[in-house]
């Protein structure tokens, strides 16, 4: 059914006012269970309460915790995608941020009609060059006597006619969970300010499943490094650092809690760090080195990267003799779900060569594929002009162009190798 149908339907029904100033498209259109793949995203509406002179739009309210209680000092921020209707080009504009004062009350002014998200921005460490994520998720947000929850994203895409001004939203933020630990060496000392590989490990606690993440962040002049994780159960952190390599006792994490205290020793004493060569160094915002880890089924290894786009991806792998991941068969699709967590990655698979003909980096045939069957966040561009292949949030795959909103918000890459790395972990 047409996004446009749809809402006509609710229209009739007097379910939706067609004069209502806001449209929020709730970002659930990833659908987890049988039969529900046709669904489109939902609309739902809310009465906007009051206007603005400028026909841009304004957005206020208060930001509370789990008890109703005011959240200060924290970080908001709206991007919005603006669509030319004469020259048909698609852009993102610089997010607008805010900060909640004493009371958690928040506003915003000026915000371009059109499709926006609300999110919790990444903070910048400008000494060490790091992103840093934010502490708190975003739970639900309460507009008018309706509630949103943005789950499992974290973000609210809405889109808003120009001039309303929607007044006393509450958004409801919660801790992310979190582990919490420091390095040293056998002496006591810090690793200090240094780039650590790290994989974590969860099993559910009643043996029903698990999964497992990898990448790579920095610790500060304590040896101290944070890592988020989501849902309870039996965990074990491991981190590499040049040749050497730590993995922690499993401990235990239940839903919403932090570990704060984790120490990991290496059996070492100091060793400098490897001075970086600064013509090849991928920039430090996107320094995410992941830990390579074989697949038993076909004994290749895989690795998680950070980067800013399919070009750089390919950069790095060609880099360390690796390629873009190439998914030869639902059992690999699988086994890739299973490792890496469901935020979209680049893969291996383009017509950049030849417009319609899909290849692997790899050079091996294309004997599998899992396109969408409903596209995710659609854009207007023509099939030419999308040439990179994105495993999206279903575990299918969608194809974008450099305009699509998929190309803005995927920073992560799975490479692929058959030559297996010296420090690579085995999956079970």
């Amino acid at each position: 059914m047409k996004r446009s149908d749809f809402i006509q339907r609710l229209v009739d029904r007097q379910l939706i006012n067609p004069s209502i100033g806001i449209v929020l498209f709730l970002v659930i259109a990833v659908c987890l269970f049988p039969g529900c793949s046709d669904l489109q995203q939902p609309v739902l509406s809310v009465v906007a309460h009051g206007t603005t002179q400028d026909g841009t739009v304004a957005f206020s309210g208060r930001v509370v915790g789990l008890e109703g209680e005011a959240v200060a000092g924290l970080s908001l921020a709206i991007e919005h995608l603006m669509v030319d209707d004469y020259e048909d080009e698609v852009e993102w504009r610089q997010p607008l941020k805010t900060e909640t004062d004493e009371t958690g009350a928040f506003s915003f002014s000026g915000i371009a009609p059109g499709q926006a998200q609300l999110m919790l921005p990444f903070d910048m460490d400008t000494e060490r060059q790091f992103y840093i994520e934010p502490e708190d998720e975003i739970l639900s947000i309460k507009i008018g006597e309706v509630t949103y929850h943005p789950y499992p994203f974290g973000e609210l895409i809405f889109t808003i006619t120009p001039g309303v001004h929607i007044r006393n939203v509450e958004v409801k933020v919660r801790p992310r969970m979190r582990i919490r630990g420091r390095i040293v060496f056998n002496d006591g000392s810090p690793l200090a300010d240094a780039d650590i590989r790290i994989g974590v490990r969860s099993e559910d606690l009643d043996g029903s499943g698990g999964g497992s993440s990898s990448g790579g962040t920095q610790t500060d002049a304590d040896g101290n490094f944070t890592e988020y994780v989501s849902g309870g159960g039996l965990y074990t952190v491991t981190v590499g650092y040049q040749d050497l390599s730590v993995t922690s006792e499993p401990f235990v994490l239940n839903a919403g809690e932090r570990r704060e205290d984790l120490l990991l020793m290496f059996d070492s004493p100091p060793i400098p760090p490897v001075a970086e060569d600064v013509e090849t160094f991928t920039p430090p915002a996107f320094d995410r080195r992941g830990v390579w880890v074989v697949n038993p089924e076909n004994g290749h290894a895989y690795k998680e990267v950070y980067v800013e786009g399919p070009e750089e991806a390919k950069a790095l792998a060609a880099a360390e003799n690796a390629y873009l991941v190439s998914i030869n068969d639902e059992m690999e699709q699988r086994w890739l779900e299973g490792l890496f967590d469901p935020a979209p990655f680049w893969i291996g698979l383009s017509d950049v060569e030849t417009e319609g003909q899909w290849q692997w980096d790899s050079g091996e045939p294309v004997t599998y594929t899992n396109w969408s069957r409903n596209e995710i966040f659609p854009d207007d561009l023509d099939d030419t002009e999308k040439d990179y292949v994105v495993k999206i949030f279903t575990g299918e795959w969608q194809a974008v162009g450099t305009e699509s909103p998929f190309w803005r918000i995927t920073r992560r890459a799975i490479l692929e190798t058959d030559e297996l790395p010296a420090d690579a972990l085995t999956a079970e």
